[in-house]
């Protein structure tokens, strides 16, 4: 008999999302309930006997009552249907100085679910599994010090028939490449750090799907369950199912429907004559690639005169084509102004993934200077902890 798994990942349940509409930007979070809802369903239907969640279950540290509702629930379900749920917290979920506990914690304490909460060591439970002993192994992100390797200086468990562990890391090596760049450095490994022994290595982390194949050890990243930054456009989300049976590990990745999303490029041009201006050019520009289920940015790039940037106003053509799409954005940092240059400075996006894109950057140009990068890092973990506070 096969011991069966449901791993998943990164879901970011009550993410906030820059969009004005508030009924979208609630239906938005709707995306991220549905397809973790559609994964559980698939567990109760197909009967694994783990369910692995590998972090980053919510986008905050403090989760609103929704969210954190939507997830007792759904555990539950699993619990009451005979399926063993473990869990460990991602740099979302982790609280970046102090010992606070773990919005997932809870379900550890009404017994719904193994919770792995602890950063700083391995923890382990065995179980018994179609007469076969399993030995799940975990543990959560650590913040303290984001690029600290989360395997060297621990052992991992290996006291069973199957032998599992859940990480929420970076893989460096065997050619993996992160959908987003700046996650590479945070709680990084290589597969020379991995255990002899172990069966399963159930990641989580990057948000783009990946498995891997290391001395009898399958490594897999999930990845995350929608698309959440436009590095994401092109990756295919979903979950995976996987069956230990002997030596051998099959996968199968399974894919969820996401939110479409759509980049446009558009040139303009001193020299044209756009007829009656510019901005009806560009409403009907948007109007032609019409989607009100997409998400959409248009790049503008160019040289134009200061005539037609007098009749570029955005706002008015987001309000012109408000219906086009589910939710539309302009990128004008390429478009020049005959005699000024590059005049458009976009708005940021999302101030804490900005600010830790930042860091990220300074603490990589320092190089080997390991007390400049600690200095940095911890900078990094102060700025984020009192931006998310704040609700930035």
């Amino acid at each position: 008999m096969s011991v069966q798994i449901l791993h998943c990942s990164d879901m970011h349940l009550d993410k906030s999302f820059n969009i004005a509409n508030l009924a979208r930007a609630q239906e938005r979070k709707e995306d991220l309930n549905r397809n973790f809802s559609t994964a559980v369903d698939y567990a109760l239907k197909n009967k694994p006997d783990l369910f692995l969640m590998t972090g980053d279950i919510f986008d905050r540290v403090s989760p609103g009552n929704a969210a954190r509702i939507l997830v007792t629930e759904k555990v539950r379900q699993l619990k009451e249907a005979g399926i063993s749920v473990f869990m460990i917290g991602g740099n979302h979920d982790v609280p970046k100085l102090g010992s606070q506990h773990l919005a997932i914690d809870v379900l550890s304490s009404a017994r719904l679910a193994t919770v792995f909460s602890r950063s700083d060591e391995f923890e382990s439970r065995v179980l018994q599994v179609n007469g076969k002993s399993v030995c799940v192994a975990g543990k959560s992100y650590f913040t303290q010090v984001e690029s600290q390797n989360p395997l060297r200086g621990h052992k991992i468990p290996i006291e069973g028939d199957y032998n599992l562990v859940m990480i929420h890391g970076s893989l460096q090596g065997l050619d993996v490449v992160s959908s987003v760049p700046e996650m590479v450095s945070q709680n990084p490994f290589r597969p020379e750090d991995i255990r002899t022994g172990l069966n399963y290595m159930a990641l989580g982390h990057f948000h783009n799907y990946y498995e891997r194949d290391h001395e009898r050890c399958k490594i897999v990243n999930p990845g995350s369950m929608e698309k959440l930054s436009w590095a994401e456009m092109n990756d295919e989300k979903g979950f995976v199912w996987a069956e230990l049976h002997g030596s051998n590990v099959s996968t199968e990745f399974v894919k969820l429907n996401t939110r479409p999303m759509e980049k446009y490029t558009l040139h303009l041009s001193k020299d044209e004559r756009y007829s009656p201006n510019v901005k009806e050019y560009l409403i009907n520009y948007v109007e032609s690639k019409s989607d009100p289920a997409r998400i959409a940015r248009l790049f503008l790039q160019g040289l134009i005169t200061q005539e037609q940037y007098n009749e570029l106003k955005i706002n008015e053509i987001v309000q012109a084509t408000r219906e086009a799409f589910f939710h539309l954005g302009f990128d004008r940092t390429e478009l020049e102004v005959e005699g000024f240059g590059r005049v458009f400075v976009e708005r940021v996006e999302n101030p804490v993934e900005a600010y830790v894109r930042r860091l990220e950057e300074l603490i990589t140009k320092a190089g080997m200077d390991d007390e400049r990068r600690r200095r940095l890092e911890q900078v990094q973990e102060l700025g984020r902890k009192y931006l998310e506070e704040a609700k930035a």
